[in-house]
């Protein structure tokens, strides 16, 4: 499995931009956060830089707290 990581600093959080090959000319993008959590896009890219360049774009125009609300995943961190 080929996968390529960008980390973006915003705001004061660190998050990574993981575009991930899934097959030829077919590439899946998810934003991980510091806790591990990722959100992953439902829709592939033809190519890595464009799942990359997605994946910034779309943390500078919805904002960190896109990627860093933990509403929902509460379990995920339950003793």
């Amino acid at each position: 499995m080929v996968e390529l990581r960008k980390d973006v600093q915003c705001e004061g959080v660190k998050l990574g931009v993981i575009a991930r090959k899934i097959e030829e000319d077919e590439w899946e993008l998810s934003i991980e956060n510091e806790f591990g959590i990722r959100s992953i896009w439902v829709e592939s890219f033809p190519t890595a830089r464009t799942a990359l360049d997605a994946g910034v774009e779309a943390i500078e125009s919805e904002g960190v707290e896109s990627f860093t609300d933990q509403v929902g995943n509460e379990i995920l961190f339950q003793d």
